[in-house]
């Protein structure tokens, strides 16, 4: 599978991650309060990761979701993968629950998120997506355990890119010539604003 079939491969994402970030802004204008945050020591700057993440994992559990409901189908995806991709569907329910409980009144809203229609009209342009936006989780994840000011904040990110790294390797392993591995010494890390920017400048936050 070529870039051009994929629409989207790593190195641009990357790249353009690189060039700027994004103000998160929701129906009641920049998010600021800290409002429901349960862990010690916690800054507005985990408040911003907090938020880049809880929109990411809203992403995640819409594009798994469909991936079950219609395009395992649709795209005739291997009848053996059915019970991985609902598995990784709760761990994306699961990591969005623990976000909204922990962000509590300050969970974005009035944010648009969509799937453009180039990523899924095949299986390989499916599974190219989905490995390099697991990809980019997993290097926001590790950005965060940087970032946070929060100790338990580290571990939680740690945790989650730890298992967004297993969700990377499904999706490269069905991709003709994959290796389903990542770099030695894992991928680049991005901050928040960086991956909010990447999605809104691929077409996945409006």
């Amino acid at each position: 599978m070529s870039d051009e079939q994929n629409g989207l491969n790593r190195g641009q994402f990357i790249r353009n991650a690189a060039k700027g970030s994004l103000v998160l802004v929701g129906s009641g204008g920049i998010l600021a309060s800290m409002d429901g945050i349960a862990y010690a020591k916690t800054t507005s700057t985990d408040l911003t990761i907090l938020q880049t993440a809880f929109i990411a994992e809203t992403l995640a559990v819409e594009i798994y979701s469909a991936i079950v409901h219609t395009y395992f189908n649709k795209l005739k995806l291997d009848p053996g993968n059915l019970g991985y991709f609902k598995a990784a569907l709760t761990d994306e329910k699961e990591h969005l629950h623990l976000l909204k409980g922990a962000l509590g009144k300050s969970a974005p809203k009035g944010f648009k998120l969509t799937v453009p229609a180039k990523y899924v009209r095949t299986k390989n342009d499916l599974a190219g997506v989905g490995k390099v936006l697991e990809e980019a989780f997993v290097s926001t994840y590790l950005g965060a355990v940087k970032s946070f000011n929060s100790q338990e904040l580290k571990s939680l990110a740690a945790g989650i890119a730890t298992n967004e790294a297993t969700h990377y390797s499904f999706f490269d392993a069905i991709l003709p010539g994959a290796t389903a591995v990542l770099p030695a010494f894992g991928p680049k890390t991005l901050t928040a604003g960086e991956a909010a920017a990447a999605l809104k400048a691929y077409g996945f936050l409006a």
